[in-house]
């Protein structure tokens, strides 16, 4: 459908009041596309020839559903964003087959998640940031055949983890964090091998990480903070985070084959740190504060790594003999409340990136390195 369309449905009217009305913020942006014939050079809408594609509407301060029953009538539209808009309203636009993006996030959307009839071509659906409620059945999400993200975070839902993501399995990325979701990690989520991503941080869930993700072979990025799960570790990842958890036993070895970031503190982890954990050429962040682990820090420590955290464990020897000086990258370095003995190594004075030193609570002696450190202030 042609731009004229859409026309017709934001051309202000004298005698009437406008489709949608525009927030202080953006009243004279929208006194400005007013004046312009072409809804093509409107502020947030993009088109293809002269037909709409894409059209935005965020932080526009919409205070009626009427807009987009006319909107979804726009059959070559295929992303509408309307995020960080004030009231509670959702319609479908299942209708348009082209339609591939649908941005809800950031409004006041109350109530159970809706079904979405329709939608064959939609790939993109979020709706973070609400006040959505209840149990994800079997059928809200299932005609969604082509999804491939999918975000439901920071709503209030409850239940266990859906797994009816679209029949033909195309979803790449999962984002369900900050809910009240509970149970354990279901089986089935392994049968969405285009996964990518998933983020179940901060829910109720319990029981062990199911061995099945071990099948997801393109997964990269697992968050699982702040739940109550235990039991194994998965490896061939890019980012794990697992914190907050009651995780134990030992870090299993490989882990980090794959990383650039792992972060399991606050958990119950014991043991040795694995001798190749640390030296991994693509870490960068690692965080195991706050564990049970014990021994020394291995010596082979990656130059790429920026932040090392291994405070509050009970990990012991002299941090003499670690090559500092080749870790160029490192801005923060916490190792405070273990039993590390010794002198003190002059070669964090090398440290040129180094903005945090925290070496409290340990039995370390010689002089003081930081100000060397901190030079650049």
């Amino acid at each position: 459908m042609s731009s004229g369309v859409l026309s017709t449905v934001i051309q202000p009217d004298k005698h009437h009041d406008h489709t949608f009305s525009a927030s202080q913020q953006h009243k004279f942006t929208m006194e400005r596309n007013y004046r312009e014939p072409n809804p093509c050079k409107w502020e947030g809408v993009q088109c293809t020839g002269s037909s709409i594609t894409h059209l935005s509407l965020s932080r526009f301060g919409l205070s009626t559903s009427e807009l987009l029953p006319v909107v979804c009538n726009i059959g070559s539209l295929q992303a509408l964003d309307v995020s960080n808009n004030p009231n509670d309203f959702i319609t479908t636009c299942g209708e348009i087959d082209g339609f591939k993006l649908l941005n809800f996030s950031r409004n006041r959307l109350v109530g159970s998640l809706p079904t979405f009839h329709g939608f064959v071509g939609l790939e993109y659906l979020d709706l973070s940031y609400n006040n959505l409620d209840g149990e994800i059945g079997r059928l809200e999400l299932d005609e969604l055949v082509s999804l491939k993200s999918l975000n439901l975070s920071r709503n209030l839902f409850v239940g266990s983890i859906p797994t009816n993501l679209g029949k033909s399995k195309t979803l790449e990325q999962l984002e369900l964090s900050v809910n009240n979701f509970s149970g354990i990690i279901p089986n089935q989520i392994a049968d969405f091998g285009n996964l990518t991503l998933i983020d179940l941080s901060v829910n109720r869930l319990s029981g062990s990480i199911p061995d099945r993700i071990g099948e997801l072979s393109k997964l990269e990025v697992l968050i699982l903070s702040a739940n109550n799960l235990s039991g194994g570790i998965p490896a061939n990842l890019s980012r794990f985070a697992a914190n907050q958890n009651n995780f134990s036993g030992q870090i299993p070895a490989g882990l980090t084959g794959y990383l650039k970031n792992l972060d399991l503190s606050y958990n119950n982890l014991s043991g040795l740190i694995p001798t190749e954990l640390l030296s991994q050429p693509n870490l960068q962040t690692v965080d195991l504060s706050f564990n049970l682990l014990e021994g020394t820090i291995p010596k082979d420590i990656s130059s790429s790594l920026v932040r090392l955290r291994l405070g509050s464990n009970s990990l012991s020897g002299e941090i003499l003999s670690i090559k500092w000086a080749t870790l160029g990258q490192l801005t923060y370095l916490e190792l405070e409340n273990n039993s590390f003995t010794g002198m003190i190594p002059q070669q964090l004075g090398s440290c040129q990136h180094l903005t945090l030193l925290n070496l409290a609570q340990n039995n370390l002696t010689g002089s003081r390195v930081w100000c060397i450190c901190f030079r650049q202030f």
